[in-house]
C-alpha cells in the first residue's frame, strides 16, 4: 500500500501528485475494477482528487515529493488567512 503524502507520477496521463487516501467508490474507479480500492491523488492547483490503480502509478522521487509537500502546505496556510480575514 502507497502512503498519504507519497509523490506519484500517472504512467499514462502523466500527471503528478501526493497520495490523499483511497476510495472504495467502484463508480469512481479507472482501469480495473476488480480491486478493492484505488488511490486519490491531489495535484497541485486543481480542486478535485484523481483516482488511479497502483498499476497506472509510479512512485517519485523524494526530493521533488518534500517539495511539493511544501507546496501543498503553503496554499493550505494561505487559504486559512482567508477565511480567518
Amino acid at each position: 500500500m502507497i502512503e498519504n503524502d507519497t509523490l506519484v507520477k500517472h504512467k499514462i496521463l502523466g500527471y503528478e501528485g501526493l497520495i490523499d487516501g483511497v476510495t472504495k467508490l467502484k463508480m469512481l474507479y479507472t482501469g480495473e475494477r476488480a480491486v478493492d480500492f484505488q488511490y486519490r491523488i491531489k495535484v497541485l492547483g486543481l480542486d478535485k482528487r484523481y483516482v488511479a490503480p497502483e498499476e497506472d502509478l509510479e512512485i517519485g522521487n523524494k526530493d521533488k515529493e518534500k517539495e511539493m509537500q511544501s507546496m501543498f502546505r503553503k496554499l493550505r496556510l494561505k487559504a486559512r488567512k482567508k477565511v480567518v480575514k
